[in-house]
C-alpha cells in the first residue's frame, strides 16, 4: 500500500481527524535507511548508543555523545543537519542532565520572542548576548530545556515532559511574520545569492509578484471581490496568512503545524510574548513542584531582547482598522489554536489565559470570542510528513492500527 493510499485510509477511518504520531513497523525499519521511529527517538535510547538502532558507528557523536550534542533531528535523517546553535555549547547549560520526568522541549513558533527565550534558555541563538552579571544557579528552565522545536526543525525526543510553547497575538505575529521575510534593503537580488533560488522563489511568489505591504495584501488580497473569480495573487494573499500555502517559513509554519507536530496528549506550558516574565515564573513553579514561583524579578537580565525587524519601515508594519478585520478573518482558525494552546497549558490559570483572549479582542473582537470559523481548519497532514521527520523512506502499515497520520488536540 502507497503512503498515500495508506493515509487516505487512515484519515477516513478517523472521521477526518489526524490522530497519534507515525510509528515504524519492525519489517519497515530496515528499509527506512536508520530513520527514526516516534518511539527510537526517545532520549533513554539515544544516551545509552548501543541501544540505537542500526550500525552506531555510523552515527555522528557515536563514543562522545552528551545531552547536548545528541540531536533526535539528525538521527532520524542522518543527511542533514540542524543550525548549529540549536545545539547547546556553554558547559553552563550544556552538561547538564535533568531529570527525565523534567525534561522539556523548546517549542518556538516565529516571531514570538523565541529567540530571546532560547538564549536565555542556554542556546547561543541568533542575537543572542547575555549579561555576564546574570546568574542561571536557581533557575530551572534552562537545566531542564534540552531540546528544540521551530519551523521545520524537530529537534526534540518524542517523550519529552513538556513541551514549552512561546506564542504571541496572532494578529501581531502575522503582521511581524509578513514583514521579517522581506530582505534587507528590498534587496531580492542578494537574497537569491545568499539563500539560493528556492528560499528566494517562496517569497518571490507573494512579494515581488503580489503585495509589497502587509496593508497592501488585506486591501487587495483579502477583501471580498463579490461576483468575481479570486486572482492567483488573492489566492495566494489567504493561503499565506492562513499558512496553507508557503512564501516563507514564518507564516507557513504557523500556530496550528507547531501544535499539530507535537505528540498527542503532551504535557504543554506556555509562554506569552506579552507576559515573559510572569509565564517564565509560572512555568519554573510547574517543574520545580511549588518553588521557584519568583526565579525571575522586575529587573531581570536573563530574558533579552533580540532579532527585533529595525530594517522594516515603521509604516510598513502598520495596518488599518479595515485590514485589521480582514485578517482578523482569514487568522479565524489560527486564533482558534492559539486559544486552544493557551487554555490547555498547566502553567496558565484561567484569569491568565482570558488576559490574552481580551487583549486579542481588542484588534480580533469577533475571533476572540467565537469559537468556529466560515473555513475548515486547513489539513496538514501533507505538511506533517514533508516537514515533521517523515520521509519517503517510511511506509505506513495499516494492517496493525498503530500507525496513524498526523495529530489532533481538538
Amino acid at each position: 500500500m502507497s503512503m498515500k493510499t495508506a493515509s487516505t485510509v487512515l484519515i477516513a477511518a478517523c472521521v477526518g481527524v489526524a490522530t497519534s504520531y507515525l510509528s515504524l513497523s519492525s519489517s519497515h525499519q530496515a528499509g527506512a535507511k536508520m530513520l527514526m521511529s516516534a518511539q527510537q527517538l526517545r532520549r533513554g535510547n539515544a544516551i545509552d548508543d548501543t541501544s540505537i538502532v542500526g550500525d552506531v558507528s555510523a552515527l555522528p557523536y557515536h563514543g562522545n555523545m552528551t545531552l547536548a550534542s545528541i540531536s533526535p533531528y539528525e538521527l532520524h535523517f542522518p543527511q542533514w543537519s540542524i543550525d548549529h546553535f540549536m545545539k547547546k555549547k556553554s558547559p553552563t547549560f550544556a552538561d547538564y542532565y535533568p531529570p527525565k520526568e523534567k525534561e522539556i522541549c523548546l517549542v518556538h513558533v516565529g516571531k514570538s520572542a523565541g529567540y530571546a527565550i532560547a538564549c536565555a534558555l542556554g542556546w547561543d541563538s541568533p542575537g543572542c548576548k547575555r549579561n555576564n552579571d546574570t546568574r542561571y544557579d536557581d533557575l530551572l528552565l534552562p537545566k531542564y530545556t534540552t531540546k528544540w522545536f521551530h519551523a521545520g526543525l524537530y529537534d526534540c525526543f518524542e517523550d519529552s515532559a513538556y513541551y514549552m510553547f512561546i506564542v504571541r497575538n496572532p494578529l501581531d505575529r502575522a503582521i511581524s511574520a509578513f514583514n521579517y521575510e522581506k530582505p534587507l534593503d528590498n534587496d531580492w537580488e542578494r537574497m537569491k545569492r545568499k539563500h539560493g533560488k528556492e528560499y528566494y522563489h517562496y517569497r518571490k511568489e507573494l512579494y515581488l509578484d503580489c503585495f509589497d505591504t502587509i496593508e497592501q495584501l488585506a486591501q487587495d488580497g483579502l477583501a471580498k471581490q463579490n461576483g468575481k473569480d479570486r486572482t492567483l495573487c488573492e489566492h495566494r494573499a489567504e493561503t499565506a496568512i492562513d499558512g496553507s500555502g508557503r512564501f516563507g517559513n514564518q507564516l507557513f509554519f504557523n500556530f496550528q503545524w507547531h501544535l499539530e507536530a507535537v505528540p498527542k496528549g503532551a504535557r504543554i506550558m506556555t509562554i506569552r510574548t506579552e507576559h515573559l516574565v510572569e509565564d517564565w515564573n509560572s512555568a519554573e513553579y510547574i517543574v520545580g513542584d511549588g518553588k521557584n514561583k519568583e526565579a525571575l524579578g522586575k529587573n531581570q537580565t536573563v530574558i533579552p531582547h533580540t532579532n527585533v525587524n529595525t530594517y522594516t519601515a515603521e509604516k510598513n508594519k502598520e495596518v488599518s482598522d479595515e485590514s485589521s478585520v480582514l485578517l482578523c478573518e482569514r487568522l479565524c482558525n489560527e486564533i482558534q489554536v492559539y486559544k486552544h494552546i493557551l487554555k490547555v497549558s498547566i502553567n496558565l490559570s484561567e484569569d491568565q489565559v482570558q488576559q490574552s483572549i481580551d487583549e486579542l479582542a481588542v484588534s480580533c473582537p469577533i475571533e476572540a470570542e467565537s469559537t468556529s470559523c466560515n473555513t475548515p481548519l486547513p489539513d496538514i497532514t501533507d505538511k506533517l510528513f514533508a516537514k515533521r521527520g517523515y520521509d519517503e523512506g517510511a511506509r505506513l502499515d495499516s494492517f496493525t492500527g498503530e500507525i496513524v497520520v498526523g495529530r489532533s488536540h481538538f
